[in-house]
């Protein structure tokens, strides 16, 4: 297909081809002039229509003035070009019809039972055609001014405009009328079915009313929760206050209208500054409301007093991160007066505690030398007794004076139990890395005479543990002292053995001793309880289980017995592994440390 532009060129050429023609041809006949000027008519109406052959003719029979001097044939000549462009015309259209697109039974019927509204109608709004859909709801229009809200037919008409010179137009959402004078939401779509700028549109309309509802609910619930947010933030004990990237005041509760006497409502939309400016001089130290205002990166204390009352705030400004209000911040004024004055309470209490302690453990020493002293002298004066004047006394005597001497060496015994009972966990004690492996070497150093006949089994390796080495011999020492002082096999038997259950080392002894009721497995950790009150049991005082379990339960553990009668017991305890519990002490902390590296 030529371009337009090679078609106007073409035909201007054959004018002035003709033009040179009929100058040169010097003898020429009207009939002559006007056939060979109908050649660009024919062309032009070919190519241009009916409206170009007509330009053509009169151009044709412009330029036939000078060749034709006959007046007379110039009308006949104007007829004929016309008819020539006519006719060419005509001839092109009865050859080439123009296409129109009919719809299918099927597209109609898709039309008719879409669930969306759906028209036909044409540039100036008339309705055509309506599905089944528009029939129920809008009846039977005849123009779309009809159903259209009047507050929406100004967009409407430029919608229209806009399909029917480009050809759609949307989606576009506005508002329709139904037949019951219900307003229905719509999203709503134009299409110009024909090539004509006043050829027909098809109009669609979608439902928005579900989605319109859907959206008031969803409206409705978030200013429901809102709402409830706000009214549970109000019923706080922690002032809040909200602030926009401009520091200017969105929100406070109730709570803040209480510690500053402020009104709230007078507070929103000014400056944090202006609005938090009469509370100034409630505060103790006015470089405090500096800090408030600009918004302190680190919370702080400061007191306030209002209504004559003294209240202590802890400052806290967290950033908002939401779009909303990005750049602003929360700042929280927590109460804190009460634990303020129940943590200086606790420290006064800590400190009476701590000297009451200190005297109660002054008058242990004292009382515990002073009761040792008169203990000491009856046991040398009836050892002097049972030495020196043997011969002089009967068999009572010296069985009376042997009592005196053991009943003083346990009384001893029990005072010295007393006070290193007492002394667990009264004082601070300092704590190390403790091998129990090296434990154990001392208390076999220590214990090497009650060893000698005894069967004492140790685990190749032991764990290392954070603890005070001292309270550790002692732990293990009382349970080895207690299972070689209560086995009446002639082989005795001692096994010690550990193993790991998450953050705890659980240990036991075992023993091949006399063993326990059941109905003292308890009770034996009490003090002054023993094993097997024998008479002659003179150097046992009770107080060694109730020592041990003193000392496991310091450090987090606990301890408990296995045990049946005449065939030994097993003592249980746990200890903290120090890879996994968390250090209270700086020395635990370097301890710790130290194993971990």
């Amino acid at each position: 297909m030529m371009s337009g532009f090679i078609r106007v060129a073409g035909i201007v050429v054959l004018y002035t081809a003709i033009v040179f023609f009929l100058l040169g041809l010097g003898d020429y006949r009207g009939i002559e002039v006007l056939t060979v000027l109908g050649l660009p008519v024919l062309l032009s109406s070919w190519f241009f229509g009916l409206i170009g052959g007509a330009i053509s003719g009169i151009a044709s029979l412009i330029f036939s003035v000078p060749f034709v001097p006959d007046s007379k044939i110039l009308p006949i000549a104007g007829l004929c070009y016309l008819a020539v462009g006519g006719g060419v015309e005509l001839w092109h259209r009865l050859k080439h019809p123009p296409k129109t697109k009919k719809r299918s039974p099927h597209e109609h019927q898709l039309f008719k039972r879409s669930l969306n509204f759906a028209h036909i109608i044409d540039a100036e709004g008339h309705v055509w055609e309506s599905n089944d859909r528009a029939g129920e709801v809008f009846g039977s229009p005849r123009r779309v001014w009809e159903f259209i809200h009047p507050d929406d037919q100004v967009r409407f008409r430029e919608e229209l405009s806009r399909a029917a010179l480009r050809g759609e137009a949307g989606p576009t959402k506005l508002r329709t009328i139904s037949q019951r004078k219900e307003v229905i939401p719509v999203e709503m779509k134009l299409v110009r079915l024909e090539p004509t700028h006043q050829a027909r549109l098809a109009l669609e309309m979608r439902d928005l009313s579900a989605l319109a509802e859907l959206e008031n609910k969803v409206r409705e619930a978030q200013a429901r929760y809102r709402y409830l947010i706000e009214d549970a933030i109000d019923t706080l004990d922690t002032g809040i206050l909200l602030l926009d990237k401009d520091a200017r005041v969105i929100w406070a509760n109730c709570t803040l209208e209480k510690f500053f006497d402020l009104d709230r409502d007078e507070m929103v939309g000014r400056e944090v500054r202006r609005a938090l400016f009469r509370a100034k001089r409630a505060l103790a130290q006015p470089e405090d409301f500096e800090r408030v205002v600009n918004g302190a990166s680190e919370p702080f204390l400061f007191t306030v007093r209002t209504d004559g009352t003294e209240r202590i705030l802890e400052y806290r400004s967290i950033p908002v991160a939401t779009e909303r209000y990005k750049g602003g911040r929360i700042d929280h004024f927590i109460d804190v007066t009460e634990k303020r004055r129940l943590e200086q309470s606790l420290q006064e209490k800590t400190k009476r505690l701590e000297e009451k302690n200190r005297q109660l453990e002054e008058f242990t020493h004292v009382v515990s030398h002073d009761l040792k002293e008169p203990l000491r002298t009856m046991a040398a004066f009836s050892q002097y007794l049972l030495e020196d004047y043997a011969e002089k006394l009967d068999d009572d005597a010296r069985d009376y004076l042997q009592r005196i001497n053991r009943s003083s060496l346990r009384m001893r015994n029990l005072i010295d139990d007393l006070l290193r009972l007492s002394s667990i966990g009264a004082r601070q004690e300092t704590l190390e890395k403790v091998y129990l492996s090296e434990v154990f070497e001392q208390i076999k150093e220590d214990m090497k005479s009650r060893l000698e006949n005894v069967s004492l089994q140790l685990p190749k390796t032991m764990p290392i543990i954070v603890a005070n080495r001292t309270r550790m011999v002692e732990l293990f020492g009382n349970l080895i002292s207690n299972a070689i002082k209560y086995n009446d096999k002639p082989e005795k038997r001692i096994e010690i053995g550990w193993t790991q259950q998450g953050e705890f080392y659980r240990f036991y002894v075992r023993d091949n001793g006399i063993g326990i009721e059941e109905a003292y497995l308890e009770k034996v950790f009490e003090l002054f309880e023993r094993l097997n009150p024998r008479g002659d049991d003179y150097e046992s005082t009770g107080a060694g289980l109730a020592i041990c379990k003193r000392i496991v339960e310091e450090y987090g553990g606990r301890i408990w017995v296995e045990s049946k009668v005449g065939e030994g017991s097993t003592f249980y305890f746990t200890l903290p592994n120090p890879r996994f519990s968390a250090p209270s002490t700086n020395g635990t902390r370097e301890a710790v440390l130290a194993i971990t590296d």
